[in-house]
């Protein structure tokens, strides 16, 4: 019986093949998928002194529909920042725990305060650039207090 001349080549191709994807699969099975950034601090400057609160940033669409209190990380507080102003509702709807919500200018000066528990939705009758949540009780917000990203965790509880 005579032996294709072209087998040596073939089985030579499927040899790297296989390998080609042995090495792949090794490499994605190595790779760990990215766990979420660090908190970040957040100060905030009230008639009692300032304060470092650890939480986060929320700058899109996408941040900005997972509130504070739906989250699953011990955060103190979340800082929602708007490109644009706006004067619509905030709600604490599917909420966990009760929650501080401040109303800030584009400098970051409170404008309005509100308590909400789970629930409840607010209307903060003005225009606002950014808005700071707190879990209740953590800190007294008051208008004219000010609030900006630090850049830097504040240590765990």
């Amino acid at each position: 019986m005579e032996r294709n001349p072209l087998f040596p080549l073939a089985a030579f191709a499927l040899l790297i093949l296989l390998s080609v994807f042995s090495l792949l699969g090794y490499l994605l099975a190595a790779r760990r998928p990215p766990g979420p950034p660090p908190p970040v601090g957040i100060l905030v400057e009230t008639e009692e002194g300032p304060r470092l609160l650890r939480g986060r940033l929320a700058r899109t669409p996408e941040a900005w529909a997972r509130g504070l209190g739906v989250r699953e990380e011990a955060l103190e507080a979340l800082l929602y920042l708007f490109p644009e102003a706006t004067d619509a509702p905030f709600s604490a709807e599917g909420y966990r725990f009760p929650v501080v919500v401040a109303f800030l200018d584009g400098e970051g000066r409170v404008l309005r305060v509100a308590h909400l528990r789970p629930g409840e939705k607010v209307s903060p009758g003005t225009a606002y650039r950014g808005v700071l949540e707190v879990r209740e009780g953590l800190l007294s917000l008051s208008p004219g207090d000010r609030v900006a990203p630090s850049g830097t965790a504040s240590p765990a509880p």
